[in-house]
């Protein structure tokens, strides 16, 4: 009962932290992505039941290497043996939304392009999108659209339908 009350009031502070930000945050003007390689956070939902294979059309995609991609994993029970996958749960992120200083080398560094891959309106992994420094977002419905810069609205997890639709949408940037 102790830890739901506190999961409970954990999640309506992030909130009121997650909406401030949020509104605190520049309006992103329009800009051309041609920046080649490109640098790219991902987030995942572990929930997805996603691997790291699912992920390599990045690569083919941005015309970048792996080495440029960096992966943050939300509540994976998976240990990952690359420095560019890590892990991250809600005992890393504290009631007024300050991330445990172990991720500043993921938060720290400036991206080209952010994926969100996760469908659930979690306030963590919002807030968690919200403190990458990013150009330009990428998410998935029915998660807040003023987060992302486009939003898809098919599961992630159809992995050559999103490859597909990421390609397209790259090109007509591009352009």
């Amino acid at each position: 009962m102790i830890n739901l009350v506190k999961n409970y009031t954990k999640n309506f502070i992030l909130n009121l932290v997650y909406k401030r930000v949020l509104k605190s945050k520049p309006k992103k003007k329009f800009i051309k992505l041609f920046n080649k390689p490109f640098s790219i956070a991902v987030i995942i939902d572990s929930s997805l039941n996603m691997k790291i294979n699912d992920f390599n059309f990045l690569t083919d995609v941005f015309s970048t290497s792996d080495q440029n991609i960096s992966f943050l994993w939300y509540k994976s029970f998976i240990l990952h043996d690359c420095s560019s996958h890590i892990r991250i749960d809600d005992n890393d992120i504290n009631f007024i939304g300050k991330i445990n200083k172990d991720y500043n080398l993921f938060f720290d560094r400036k991206y080209d392009v952010l994926i969100n891959v996760y469908q659930k309106d979690n306030v963590i992994m919002k807030l968690l999108s919200l403190k990458v420094k990013h150009d330009f977002s990428i998410g998935f419905t029915p998660v807040d659209n003023e987060l992302n810069d486009i939003v898809f609205d098919f599961s992630p997890q159809n992995v050559k339908v999103f490859s597909v639709e990421l390609s397209k949408y790259l090109k007509i940037i591009s352009k």
